[in-house]
């Protein structure tokens, strides 16, 4: 008998020290937050497009099926609202992300806040930095807070999940800039048959 009371002892102890655990991650000064950069081989107007499109958004923003412009608002810049309708393969049904734009400053900077009411919200911000002879730095810098209580203390699981899917959409960001043919490439013409 003795034996089954220090098991279940030791279990609660195991669970109370990974909650506490937890809890002090998901305080930390940066919780919540994700950076990334990436290089481009391309001046930052052609970047810029990929990233305020949405038929260019969804072909490199991961698990992103639908971007809806909210037509009550301006039709870009400061002010503009819409929303991002994500199919995340592990959720049962799709998300709504409606955003914000907060940080309009083409063809360098962009700044959206999102909320999704009862789950989080956050900014998201983008700087694109021209480095010369037609390249380009994207620098993303994202914070986002838990409003439920259960994912704010799963926060130093979820975070890392979501850095890995940042860093994969920007990657692909990277190739869909990059595979575009340069301004007056006539070679891009010519390949085509005109």
């Amino acid at each position: 008998m003795k034996w089954i009371v220090r098991i279940a002892g030791t279990l609660v102890a195991l669970l109370v020290i990974s909650v506490l655990g937890l809890w002090i991650a998901s305080h930390r000064r940066d919780a919540g937050r994700m950076r990334r950069s990436i290089e481009s081989d391309r001046a930052p107007d052609e970047g810029r497009a990929w990233m305020t499109q949405p038929d260019k958004l969804t072909q490199w923003v991961g698990w992103l099926a639908e971007v809806r412009p909210d037509r009550s608002t301006p039709a870009e810049g400061i002010g503009h609202r819409e929303t991002w309708v994500m199919d995340d393969p592990r959720m049962r049904q799709k998300l709504s992300v409606p955003g914000t734009i907060t940080l309009w400053e083409p063809p360098l900077e962009l700044g959206v806040h999102v909320e999704v009411p009862k789950m989080f919200d956050g900014d998201v911000f983008y700087q694109l930095t021209d480095l010369g002879s037609g390249r380009t730095r994207v620098d993303q810098d994202s914070r986002f807070h838990y409003l439920d209580r259960f994912a704010a203390l799963m926060e130093p699981m979820v975070t890392p999940e979501a850095m890995r899917k940042m860093v994969d959409d920007m990657h692909r960001l990277k190739s869909k800039v990059e595979a575009q043919p340069f301004p007056g490439d006539s070679t891009a013409a010519d390949s085509s048959g005109h």
